[in-house]
């Protein structure tokens, strides 16, 4: 009886002793926080020869051990919660932010792409796209230079800050903070007028083609 009964225990125990060790799996990871403002959950490995070492989250599929420079790193905050700046000033090696500008400009960072959101990038640059071909009927060849460069003037306007999702409006005094969140938005405004572009210069070809 004994055997049996140890069978059945262990039947019952197992799926308690898989879930004890998936738990922690999840809970215990760690978080690399990069310069460009990308925050990324990952399992560090080690941080020797100026290289972060460290196995991604991988939900579906099983994680590759992989390195970045450190020089690409501004903090490692480990599942324990304990946090290590990596970050230092030295404008030698360019780094010419202190360690709090530097932070201001990475949350500037995080916060227009998660908030900042700019709608007329990708209508002027549709607009751009679609009537190039169709005024330069004569000579179409040419048609996709216009769209080429219009995501150009996401550079010159002046970009608002949604000052109503910012969490702590005490970060707009730091004026990295504010470079932070224009270098991100800027970044949005051009990919999203060079995206507009595109489709703009297809549907306007598209349209030439049939009434050539």
């Amino acid at each position: 009886m004994q055997p049996v009964v140890c069978f059945f225990v262990l039947i019952n125990v197992e799926p308690t002793i898989a879930q004890s060790l998936s738990i922690p799996d999840t809970l215990k990871m760690d978080t690399i926080m990069f310069l460009n403002g990308e925050v990324s959950p990952a399992r560090i490995i080690d941080t020797a020869n100026n290289l972060v070492r460290f196995l991604p989250q991988k939900k579906k599929r099983k994680s590759r051990l992989q390195e970045v420079e450190i020089a690409k790193v501004f903090s490692l905050k480990f599942y324990n919660g304990e946090e290590r700046i990596v970050y230092f000033h030295d404008s030698v090696i360019g780094n010419v932010f202190t360690v709090l500008e530097a932070k201001m400009f990475i949350l500037g960072e995080r916060e227009a792409d998660k908030h900042y959101h700019n709608k007329w990038p990708f209508i002027i640059g549709f607009t751009s796209g679609l009537t190039s071909p169709l005024v330069l009927s004569n000579a179409v060849a040419l048609s996709p230079f216009v769209p080429a460069v219009t995501p150009l003037h996401t550079h010159i306007p002046y970009i608002h800050i949604n000052t109503k999702q910012i969490v702590d409006k005490n970060y707009l005094q730091y004026d990295t903070y504010l470079m932070g969140y224009e270098r991100s938005a800027r970044k949005k405004n051009f990919i999203n007028s060079l995206i507009g572009s595109g489709l703009g210069l297809i549907a306007g070809i598209s349209i030439w083609m049939v009434v050539k």
